[in-house]
């Protein structure tokens, strides 16, 4: 598992792992879902960046973080490392305000 890979959990769609590599020993993991550009609850470009896979916008779900029980995320399928400084900066937003 890697800090920002991308995942797909059946019925829930894609997930970001937003958890520090440093944390590889635990069983669970804390990811963002990743939503629909049009959708209204992710408006925010701070708390939302807006991410593409294999051409498809999606936005970054920060304020709806979940842990998952690492075997529910199976095998990457992209990477977001590209966007790190954006995802942290949600992440920031959310726990700090800013």
């Amino acid at each position: 598992m890697a800090q920002f890979d991308v995942h797909l959990i059946a019925g829930h769609g894609y997930v970001v792992d937003c958890q520090s590599d440093l944390l590889n020993d635990l069983r669970s993991r804390v990811v963002a879902p990743l939503r629909d550009p049009d959708e209204p609850t992710v408006w925010q470009s701070r708390l939302n960046p807006e991410v593409t896979i294999d051409g498809t916008r999606y936005r970054v779900a920060a304020q709806f973080l979940r842990s998952v029980d690492r075997r529910q995320l199976g095998r990457p399928v992209a990477s977001l490392a590209a966007h790190e400084w954006d995802i942290k900066a949600a992440l920031d937003m959310l726990i700090s305000g800013y």
